[in-house]
């Protein structure tokens, strides 16, 4: 196990170095002047130059290029041109909101799909079978934003049972969780109900129940922690999305997380901002996939690496 998370960072480092590539690359050859978005279209040439030449910006691109690597390998992601603070001073304030969204999103997305799965297996064709086949495809069909602004228009605008958008509490969180997880919803309960069909009909099962072990131990202990495995990939994903993805729930529902924060940073032109939220959301993305892979060996001890 040590072996195969020591080659996973290995493989880890040429795959952050490509995203360093290419986050620096395209935003500066993206349309758009942060000098021109910080000062306005009027400014005199003169503050333009002064600015750009505080900036580096005129500096040939290998040079500002080895300049931003070297920062990064000293673990310093520049200053943010529009506030001057450090982005890792950004990042540490935001990115807890994140996490919290995320978390949130991500125990109900998986408390409620993975019932749903289990229950549909248990009895296919059934209501219940039916109702949690319907949630999966209505979870799937609807983008995020709508379901978020229906959510909002529902129980905030509508019923005025939670606050529309903000943070401050509970009440603040589960409209935003609610939207994010609903499509992990809808697909951990496909592939929950499909893994455990094939663990139910599996020779290990009957074995059990011809043991005189009863129904729901079975179902518990024996056929759902063998079809763990696919969930397992399914909530390290969603996870890892949650966590570098919430860009339009956090939008929708204006959370001070990191996802508004690299919004803002894009609408601002502000390079470094954007270039050091894509690089950590690159290394968060990657060490939940290693966690994910890990806990398949925990969840069937015949995974072995």
């Amino acid at each position: 196990m040590a072996r195969f998370i020591l080659r996973r960072l290995a493989l880890a480092v040429p795959t952050l170095l490509g995203v360093l590539v290419v986050a620096f690359l395209l935003l500066y050859v993206a349309p758009g002047d942060p000098v021109t978005a910080m000062l306005g279209q009027r400014a005199d040439p003169a503050t333009v130059a002064r600015l750009r030449a505080e900036l580096h910006l005129d500096d040939p691109l290998p040079v500002r290029f080895a300049r931003y690597a070297d920062g990064v390998l000293h673990g310093r992601l520049g200053r943010s041109y529009v506030t001057d603070r450090p982005i890792t001073a950004d990042i540490a304030e935001r990115f807890p909101k994140t996490l919290e969204l995320a978390a949130a999103a991500m125990l109900l997305a998986t408390t409620c799909g993975i019932t749903l799965g289990v229950l549909s297996a248990r009895r296919p064709g059934g209501w219940v079978d039916r109702l949690a086949l319907g949630v999966a495809y209505l979870g799937i069909s609807f983008p995020v934003y709508w379901v978020g602004l229906l959510l909002i228009l529902v129980f905030a605008v509508g019923l005025r049972w939670l606050p529309p958008s903000g943070s401050g509490g509970l009440r603040y969180l589960i409209l935003p969780a609610l939207a994010l997880g609903m499509r992990s919803i809808a697909f951990q309960a496909r592939v929950t109900r499909s893994s455990m069909l094939d663990a139910l009909g599996a020779d290990f099962t009957r074995t059990a129940r011809a043991k005189g072990a009863g129904e729901w131990r079975v179902v518990s202990r024996h056929a759902l922690r063998n079809a763990l495995i696919p969930v397992i990939t399914v909530v390290g994903l969603d996870f890892g999305s949650y966590l570098t993805g919430s860009i339009l729930t956090e939008t929708v529902f204006s959370w001070p997380g990191l996802g508004r924060y690299v919004v803002d940073a894009i609408a601002r032109r502000d390079l470094p901002a954007i270039q050091g939220s894509v690089l950590f959301l690159s290394v968060v993305f990657v060490a939940v996939n290693l966690v994910a892979d890990v806990a398949y060996a925990k969840a069937d001890p015949r995974v072995a690496y």
